[in-house]
């Protein structure tokens, strides 16, 4: 589904002729909701970066990291820690600079530790917000592949803006069973790849503190 089918699609369901100019409206927030919710594969992207200093500005449509990785030279994988615990490592190792092993999300960068000595090339992997229809842009994978993601999550939010209780129960219902099934339809895809492994854990808090001796 188009971005222009999408709106037809809506002014269809409201059946009203005054919410035209409300339609953008509703999907900006739909999409909003997504990008809190949803976590797919369509939705992983890579970036390279160069890191010469403390802290590195995340890309702009970052929503949570995957993988974290210096290139140049031999791959090696950075670790995420909690803000506390990379200020224990600097205090612990007199603030020296060197290659990065650890990194934290701060504030919109990417805080690193040791602080590089040099310039070192970072590939980041990362869920990106979905990109975001408009007339220039006027499909994405949710518009393309579950359009009734969109249409319902839509619908919910103007079911709030006329404050028609009963439909937002409705369309609430119908938008996120729409989403489960995306979700389900992803652990298939996934669970048919091939044999599992455990997989590294590289976003979120630690479970454990992480305490760090002098080298």
């Amino acid at each position: 589904m188009t971005y222009d089918e999408l709106k037809t699609q809506i002014a269809n369901y409201l059946n009203r002729s005054d919410l035209t100019s409300q339609i953008d409206i509703f999907i900006d927030t739909t999409e909003a909701e997504l990008n809190r919710k949803l976590r797919d594969k369509d939705m992983i992207k890579r970036a390279t970066a160069t890191a010469d200093g403390q802290y590195l500005t995340l890309p702009t449509d970052w929503l949570e990291v995957i993988n974290v990785e210096i290139t140049s030279g031999d791959f090696t994988p950075l670790f995420q820690q909690s803000i506390e615990s990379l200020d224990i490592f600097r205090r612990a190792n007199n603030n020296s600079s060197g290659q990065p092993k650890y990194f934290a999300i701060v504030d919109g960068t990417l805080e690193l530790a040791p602080t590089p000595d040099t310039s070192y090339t970072l590939q980041l992997t990362y869920y990106g917000k979905i990109s975001a229809l408009s007339d220039s842009n006027t499909s994405n994978f949710v518009s393309l592949n579950h359009p009734d993601v969109y249409l319902y999550g839509a619908m919910k939010q103007a079911s709030i803006y006329l404050m028609e209780d009963d439909r937002v129960q409705m369309f609430t219902a119908q938008f996120e069973l729409a989403l489960e099934e995306m979700r389900m339809q992803q652990e298939k895809a996934a669970f048919g790849q091939g044999s599992l492994i455990q997989r590294r854990r590289t976003y979120g808090k630690p479970r454990n503190t992480t305490y760090f001796m002098r080298n």
